[in-house]
C-alpha cells in the first residue's frame, strides 16, 4: 500500500486563484489511485501525487517535480 495525494481542481473564484481539494488516500498501486482520482473529480481536473511524483501523466511523459 502506497499514500497518495489527490488535488481536485474547481472552477476558478477569483482571476488567477483556483478553489481546489487535497485528498489524501492509500492504495495498492498507481493505478488503482489514478482510477480513484477520476471518480472522486467526476470530470474536474485532477493530479495524483505519489510523495514528490505526480504520477497521473500518460505513459510517455515525464514526472514533475512539486515545487515547495
Amino acid at each position: 500500500m502506497q499514500d497518495y495525494e489527490i488535488l481536485i481542481f474547481g472552477a476558478e473564484k477569483e482571476y488567477g486563484r483556483r478553489n481546489h481539494t487535497i485528498i489524501e488516500v492509500t492504495h495498492l498501486n498507481d493505478t488503482t489511485a489514478i482510477r480513484a482520482a477520476r471518480s472522486l473529480a467526476a470530470g474536474r481536473p485532477f493530479e495524483v501525487w505519489r510523495g514528490i511524483e505526480r504520477i497521473d501523466f500518460e505513459q510517455t511523459a515525464k514526472p514533475q517535480q512539486r515545487a515547495c
